[in-house]
């Protein structure tokens, strides 16, 4: 009996030993992520982009990185990694080590719209990431060129559906196919969607002629409206924009309801220390609040946006559940 006792006491001994070892560990642990976010940052940082140079998303990075680099103290460097509807960049910072020197500039098609299309998604944008902020919303303008029989959304539609499938419109990015299948839809019209892997590549060739529409990020798009090289037929936002108060919505040029815009946000591998995360965003609300953000970025068609972390996560959640539910209805499916 005493021989019992003894080693039920040996055996209890022994586990608070290891609870004590796993809970000075965790402390330990915690301090130094909290050590560690307190030093951060001590050398350059990356910003991902998933669109090649002189798009918006670019120029949003570039603005961002810039006004990251004078309040950390440290180089924010621009990395363009475009392609796949921006699974290339979304992979990448997933697996990128969660030490707030890897930040991706998360576009609402790699965060909601990508799950409901692919079968298979080498990233998981709920449980891959750390939110950080919204940073931007961007309208779009549906452009064509000079020589298109069509001067209004009117008129396209009329044209789309005297020749389906007949007409060509260029798309930079999944977020923009998505806004065309939502047209298509909702205006009983079938296009040929014809995908680029950026703005700057899908202007050019609507300015040469090679295609005759595009569905552009307005500060894509404004530069050749105003020079006359390319025109714009309506935007497709839900109110029109200051910079081209002429030019009408979608929505009151004969579909109803019809609002679309991308948004922008920033995002940071799952597991980056919250006091990071905190500083991040605390500078992001900062820039995008200023009347520089407005100027550089408002200018071009960008809207400064932000928010909190969980306000983000929930901005997520809701998007990805009605970007979900439209994907099904339309049936666009993405192997």
């Amino acid at each position: 009996m005493h021989s019992a006792f003894k080693s039920i006491e040996k055996s209890m001994a022994t586990s608070i030993a290891w609870a004590l070892m796993l809970a000075l560990s965790v402390l330990a642990g915690l301090a130094s992520g909290v050590a560690c976010a307190q030093s951060w940052p001590v050398r350059p940082i990356r910003l991902i982009v998933s669109f090649p140079p002189g798009g918006p998303a670019d120029i949003l990075g570039r603005f961002i990185a810039e006004r990251l680099t004078e309040s950390l103290g440290q180089q924010v460097l621009v990395d363009n990694r475009p392609g796949a509807n921006s699974i290339i960049a979304a992979e990448m910072t997933a697996k990128a080590p969660p030490d707030g020197y890897t930040l991706l500039m998360a576009i609402d098609g790699a965060m909601v719209m990508n799950p409901a299309l692919y079968t298979r998604l080498p990233y998981d944008p709920v449980k891959d990431f750390t939110p950080i902020g919204l940073v931007a919303t961007i309208p779009n303008l549906i452009v064509a060129h000079p020589s298109a029989p069509y001067g209004s959304i009117r008129d396209l539609i009329a044209a789309a559906k005297a020749k389906p499938g007949e007409i060509n419109i260029a798309t930079s990015a999944l977020p923009v196919q998505l806004a065309v299948e939502l047209f298509m839809a909702q205006s009983g019209t079938r296009l040929t969607l014809v995908p680029y892997k950026g703005g700057s590549t899908s202007i050019t060739d609507l300015v040469g002629g090679n295609v005759m529409l595009s569905i552009e990020g307005v500060s894509t798009a404004l530069p050749f409206v105003r020079n006359g090289k390319v025109k714009a037929l309506a935007v497709s936002s839900r109110d029109r924009l200051p910079q081209v108060p002429e030019v009408p919505t979608i929505a009151e040029s004969g579909l109803p309801g019809y609002a679309f815009e991308v948004w922008q946000s920033v995002v940071a591998p799952a597991g980056t220390a919250p006091a990071i995360v905190d500083r991040v965003n605390a500078e992001l609300v900062r820039m995008m609040k200023t009347q520089a953000a407005l100027d550089r970025l408002g200018t071009l068609g960008i809207s400064p946006a932000w928010s909190t972390p969980d306000e983000l996560v929930a901005r997520i959640r809701t998007d990805g559940e009605k970007w979900g539910r439209i994907i099904r209805e339309i049936g666009m499916k993405i192997e």
